[in-house]
């Protein structure tokens, strides 16, 4: 997401917009490979980016992004399934909830990440959050992954990416 604003589309007032984003993390998801893998199994197949790489963000393009965004950063993270539209399929994707297991970026409450229904994405794909405080953390990121078809498959992944604010 840039910078520019935009309108708010459900449960608020139409001249109401949205916090303007400092930090984006973009999570594309190989849908059809982490189906095909067993419960637990999410080394591959998870590439993450955030627009932060010039404020030292590092590993990007796997599932051990570390970002470095500025303490305040109004933060996005938004799913997307790369193979969305591969063989008429619609797999979908959404983030399921976070949770930090080491540091306080989010400063509990104040600053955790929350869904937000952005328009032009399915519910759930995007969240918004702050990185309150200076310093280090982990945190878990829960996504589902549901395949099309017939007979859906819902797989549910979890990893542990890195957040620093300075």
């Amino acid at each position: 997401m840039s910078n520019a604003m935009v309108l708010i589309s459900q449960n608020r007032k139409p001249n109401l917009r949205a916090p303007i984003v400092q930090t984006a993390v973009t999570i594309a998801l190989d849908t059809k490979y982490l189906i095909s893998q067993p419960p637990g199994t999410n080394s591959r197949g998870i590439y993450m980016f955030d627009n932060r790489v010039n404020n030292g963000s590092s590993n990007e393009g796997g599932l051990e992004l570390s970002t470095v965004c500025n303490a305040g950063d109004i933060m996005s993270f938004e799913v997307i399934a790369i193979n969305e539209l591969m063989g008429g399929s619609a797999d979908t994707v959404k983030i399921t909830g976070f949770n930090v297991s080491q540091g306080n970026v989010f400063g509990g409450s104040e600053g955790a990440p929350i869904p937000y229904h952005l328009p032009g994405t399915s519910p759930g794909a995007y969240w918004l959050a702050q990185a309150v405080n200076a310093g280090q953390q982990v945190y878990q990121i829960f996504v589902e992954i549901t395949s099309s078809g017939l007979h859906p498959i819902v797989r549910d992944i979890t990893w542990d990416p890195y957040i620093t604010a300075k």
